[in-house]
């Protein structure tokens, strides 16, 4: 843990040394070239423990990167986390991608295989209402994977993303490392939808 808590500061550090030196007119253009080499090469190093066979590593990598309030390290970690073998990381990137987000955006199409009035009042919902659903997670606890806004209160778990209010509700399952599908539910169960949303 020690070591990659010093590799993760190493490379803060060039973030934070390359974000000041368009402003220092000493340096040269060759020492910004090399000062960003060295930054590529480390975070490069930070990729490969992130794909490492050490699970370990790999969760603990992920979660320093994760939790350094540098975005480009987040960004880094949210790509291979979405995208690893590991299950269980592959969740730690979901639940941690979903908290970040201020707003979740729903596409809906009408449930063809539910019953005929319930196709035709969900069609008629998005002839009114449009096939937009912006769900606001307001309130949320990263550590529990729990949001509440005035309208929705939901939940990340595993790879489900479920959301409940009142006869509303929606549950979503990560489908790749971007996308989201699943099932909604509006106007107390009288209409049903086919529902796909984006992480980013």
């Amino acid at each position: 843990m020690s070591q990659i808590r010093a590799l993760f500061a190493s490379v803060v550090c060039c973030l934070s040394m390359a974000a000041v030196l368009p402003a220092n007119a000493q340096d040269s253009a060759a020492q910004i070239l090399e000062k960003a080499r060295a930054q590529a090469r480390e975070i490069e190093e930070l990729r490969a423990i992130l794909t490492g066979a050490d699970q370990n590593m790999r969760l603990a990598t992920f979660d320093t990167m994760i939790k350094s309030g540098d975005e480009a390290m987040r960004l880094v970690a949210y790509e291979a986390g979405l995208a690893s073998a590991d299950s269980v990381m592959r969740a730690m990137a979901f639940k941690a991608a979903v908290m970040n987000l201020d707003t979740l955006h729903l596409e809906l199409a009408p449930d063809p295989s539910a019953p005929r009035p319930i196709v035709e009042a969900s069609t008629a919902y998005l002839a009114k209402n449009g096939n937009a659903l912006l769900i606001g997670l307001g309130k949320r606890d990263p550590a529990a994977g729990t949001f509440r806004s005035n309208s929705w209160a939901g939940q990340v778990s595993g790879m489900e993303f479920m959301l409940n209010y009142g006869g509303n509700n929606a549950q979503l399952t990560l489908k790749d490392d971007n996308a989201l599908a699943g099932v909604v539910r509006l106007d107390k169960g009288s209409t049903r939808f086919l529902a796909t949303a984006r992480l980013r």
